[in-house]
């Protein structure tokens, strides 16, 4: 018990120490100056800027998305409808295992096709051009936007 208290108590102290570049976690409360150190462009605490949103007129730039869609064709492939029968002529077989599940048995060593594969011929959709996309500018014109800036507050 008095070893957990020794280790809360010099985390509270580490914590609160201070490196010379930014406050420690126990100094925040009592700095005047926050943790970035840039005091003299940014708001920070007692000196005196703070953020403003205004609106800025300027040019405001437009683009168009253009898309052309992926093109598809119908061919016939030969796909396996059923796979070959073989038989392991030294019957040893290999499980993969997988959490406990028998996924796959394969032959280890030699062994002979019974019956070999079923093929069978399908019309299926092949992609033949992916789709492309290509962004360009137009014509800009002139729009107010809004912004973020930093003035004195006396």
């Amino acid at each position: 018990m008095r070893l957990l208290a020794a280790l809360a108590t010099a985390a509270v102290v580490f914590l609160g120490l201070a490196s010379p570049s930014q406050a420690g976690l126990l100094e925040l409360p009592f700095d005047r100056i926050s943790l970035h150190r840039d005091c003299s462009v940014e708001p920070c605490r007692h000196n005196g800027l703070r953020f403003k949103r205004i609106y800025v007129r300027d040019r405001y730039l437009r683009y168009d998305i253009h898309s052309r869609p992926a093109q598809y064709e119908l061919r016939r492939t030969r796909v396996m409808v059923a796979p070959p029968a073989i038989v392991v002529t030294n019957g040893r077989y290999e499980t993969d295992r997988w959490g406990g599940r028998h996924l796959v048995e394969l032959p280890v060593g030699a062994y002979r096709v019974v019956r070999p594969a079923r093929y069978q011929w399908v019309t299926q959709q092949v992609l033949v051009h992916p789709a492309q996309h290509y962004v360009t500018r137009r014509h800009p014109y002139t729009a107010y936007y809004p912004d973020t800036i930093v003035v004195s507050q006396p």
